[in-house]
């Protein structure tokens, strides 16, 4: 059966790291079977809660192996239960997950902000720049977000000056941004006191 879908993407905040948090992007397909939208609502609260089941994950994979899913939907369905695996701490198949909607579509712009995500936890920070940089070349919509995460990066290599321009841009794509504003702001301490 195939089903007519059309992707709206929802931008998720989860804590990835104690003192520092990136935002995921997860998928939705709506119109399509009930099973990739549970997968997409348990994405959703994965991500804002950092928790999720096993039940959650069956009922993603049922999704991807018992439905016709378009290219596109299966990506976004494997991207959703990768932000389920990482919520469950299962960190090796959330990133096969995203390595699988990879090479579906290597030019969705979610891919490449969760892969960063998954390389800034494992602490390979010029990866995950190389990976919010390819999100922001997809005109990914939430633009904010990947400067935002990538700033981090940046920050954690040590790279201040290209982290205040990451967070400047953030709060250029969404002004009054706290969470931006306060990184900016410790960016600009360190580098007055140095």
């Amino acid at each position: 059966m195939t089903i007519r879908t059309y992707i709206k993407s929802f931008t998720l905040l989860f804590s990835l790291i104690a003192a520092n948090s990136v935002y995921a992007q997860s998928m939705t397909v709506i119109g399509g079977e009930q099973s990739a939208k549970n997968c997409f609502m348990a994405a959703t609260i994965a991500a804002q809660i950092h928790y999720a089941s096993t039940q959650d994950i069956k009922e993603c994979t049922f999704a991807l192996e018992n439905t016709s899913l378009l290219s596109k939907d299966k990506a976004a369905t494997l991207i959703n239960r990768g932000i389920i695996y990482v919520a469950l701490e299962e960190y090796d198949l959330a990133i096969k997950d995203y390595d699988k909607a990879y090479r579906i579509n290597p030019n969705i712009a979610e891919i490449h902000v969760n892969r960063g995500n998954m390389l800034f936890m494992s602490r390979i920070f010029d990866q995950a720049v190389t990976e919010y940089t390819r999100a922001i070349d997809l005109d990914f919509s939430k633009q904010y977000i990947a400067h935002y995460n990538r700033g981090l990066a940046y920050e954690k290599m040590g790279q201040l000056d290209k982290a205040e321009a990451d967070y400047r841009r953030a709060l250029e794509l969404m002004p009054k941004w706290n969470r931006a504003q306060s990184k900016l702001n410790r960016i600009l301490n360190q580098t007055q006191k140095g």
